[in-house]
């Protein structure tokens, strides 16, 4: 049985006016018709929601639909940011920023204390909690995005969530440019000597291998926080190459985190 999409005559002026926006907010529709009651406005958004003209975000926050039951995806990041308040971040920012080759159909929001997930159409939303670390946005293409710098940071924070080393260091070698003193200053805020362990061998393994500009400064701030012996990926067992020098475990291998440049 065919659905009834019958809208009744507020639903018709509420939808002639929204028609090609991406996301509505009760409040806005207050504001353009400040005749209809808060309760009002409720009542019709949710009826437009069930009809498959909207699609609901979360409270008070919808997406416009072009076509009755079929989410209208015309910027998955926007959308994320109305779940999720913070920045696009990871492979997301990577994309953003034309670093990614492929179309990532995970958006990642890093956020101050929420993670989450939702699923909205083709694209899942995820956000990702780093505390005092969600900071260096910008505006990037309408949408709050990590700035270069910190997309890098945020990568070698949690390479998992932009596709491990080898998409870092492919990144690397394609961005035109990159604030160092910047990408430096996150590292002297907020990482851990593991950490600057990690990124430090990568770092160098990509400078010498592939001839990215890596600041001496960089690579020398980095080797000054070497601690205790630690792995390359801290999940992985044990098994690898001991680099001395960096007093850590390459338990990945050169071959994949460099492989796209010899393939």
């Amino acid at each position: 049985m065919q659905k009834n999409y019958y809208l009744s005559k507020t639903e018709q002026d509420i939808m002639r006016v929204i028609r090609g926006v991406d996301i509505v907010s009760a409040d806005e529709i207050r504001e353009l018709f400040p005749a209809l009651s808060q309760e009002m406005v409720r009542k019709v958004l949710s009826s437009l929601s069930k009809k498959g003209y909207l699609t609901r975000l979360k409270r008070g926050i919808y997406l416009v639909n072009e076509a009755p039951g079929n989410p209208s995806i015309k910027n998955p990041y926007r959308i994320a940011l109305a779940l999720f308040p913070g920045y696009i971040a990871f492979s997301s920012a990577l994309k953003l920023y034309d670093l990614l080759d492929y179309e990532p159909f995970t958006v990642f929001v890093a956020t101050p204390r929420k993670s989450g997930g939702r699923t909205v159409g083709e694209y899942t939303i995820k956000a990702v909690a780093l505390g005092e670390k969600a900071t260096g946005m910008t505006l990037k293409d309408g949408v709050y995005t990590s700035t270069p710098a910190k997309t890098f940071f945020d990568c070698f924070y949690k390479p998992r969530y932009c596709g491990g080393y080898s998409e870092i260091t492919k990144a690397l070698y394609e961005a035109e440019k990159l604030d160092w003193d910047e990408f430096l200053g996150y590292f002297k805020r907020f990482a851990s000597d593991s950490l600057c362990q990690r990124t430090g061998y990568v770092l160098e393994l990509a400078k010498n291998e592939l001839e990215i500009d890596v600041p001496k400064e960089v690579l020398d701030y980095l080797k000054g926080r070497v601690g205790g012996w630690t792995k390359l990926v801290p999940t992985l067992p044990s098994r690898g190459v001991g680099i001395k020098e960096w007093r850590l475990i390459d338990n990945l291998g050169k071959e994949k985190i460099l492989g796209w440049a010899y393939g």
